[in-house]
């Protein structure tokens, strides 16, 4: 299913802002260059090639629910039951919801995204920025984003900084406001920079967290509106393998979306989780 238009204009109009604000940063730090050598040009160049092509790429499918076959197999070992002493039957896992707008029996860690009309496969959360959303196969690509903007970001006002030292010294030693207009532009630039740079730190290093416990954004804020985790104690989450299996779910995938398939009841293992664990949360 596509993207409603609107979604998708939105994305291409952050695309237009985002990289028009770093080719006047590159502009401004070639014109008003004076101890910008070609090691340093080239390094900022990458790192605007590499950020600008991540978050093209964010904009790949987040992949798609799974259906037919494999989702009645899921079925069936969702809806496993054993009868308990009181003659009951006790679910040895979580139930499955609905999707009333796709009609299918969604999977595991799937969310219906109401911007975008359709389900999303371990859905994260949903950002105008890239016109879509934030899933299992492009989540990898949203952080390599996040980790190249925000070096850029800091790299460059490094950049400007050493620029707004070398006018201001020239100033001192001759006695006049000749390079007014350079650090308006310069402050102006550097500014916006500082700026990008902590709104992308921050996310990098929360949506590092994030993938190092298994979680997602949706998981993470809204877990006790998800039934599926509800199904567990608070302290624990169905979908931490540990920190180097995480990170292979994530960023070595493949392009292969996983079942997600929680434990049952009885497979429940004390986890080691340094950010959020039975006896305090970070956050």
């Amino acid at each position: 299913m596509a993207v409603p238009p609107q979604v998708y204009n939105l994305g291409n109009t952050c695309k237009r802002f985002l990289f028009s604000a770093e080719l006047i940063g590159m502009l401004t730090l070639t014109i008003f260059e004076n101890e910008l050598t070609i090691l340093i040009g080239i390094r900022l160049l990458i790192e605007t090639i590499a950020a600008g092509y991540f978050y093209l790429q964010c904009s790949d499918s987040t992949g798609e629910p799974v259906v037919e076959q494999e989702d009645h197999e899921l079925s069936q070992l969702s809806f496993s039951n054993v009868r308990g002493d009181d003659e009951q039957f006790e679910s040895l896992t979580p139930d499955r919801n609905e999707c009333q707008e796709c009609k299918i029996i969604q999977s595991y860690r799937t969310k219906h995204c109401s911007k975008c009309q359709k389900c999303i496969p371990k859905y994260d959360h949903h950002c105008f920025w890239i016109g879509g959303c934030v899933g299992e196969l492009n989540h990898r690509m949203y952080w390599l984003f996040l980790f190249f903007q925000c070096l850029l970001c800091f790299d460059g006002l490094f950049q400007f900084n050493k620029q707004f030292a070398y006018y201001s010294t020239y100033d001192e030693e001759f006695g006049n406001d000749e390079y007014k207009y350079q650090y308006f532009i310069i402050l102006l630039i550097a500014a916006t920079s500082f700026g990008f740079g902590i709104f992308t730190g921050v996310l990098l290093l929360y949506h590092t967290m994030l993938i190092l416990t298994g979680k997602t954004t949706w998981e993470h804020t809204k877990r006790e509106k998800i039934s599926y985790l509800n199904f567990y104690p608070r302290y624990y989450h169905p979908y931490n393998y540990g920190y180097i299996q995480n990170i292979k779910l994530t960023f070595f995938h493949k392009g292969i979306q996983s079942h997600w398939i929680p434990p049952s009841k009885d497979q429940i293992k004390e986890q080691c989780d340094i950010f959020d664990n039975k006896y305090y949360s970070c956050c």
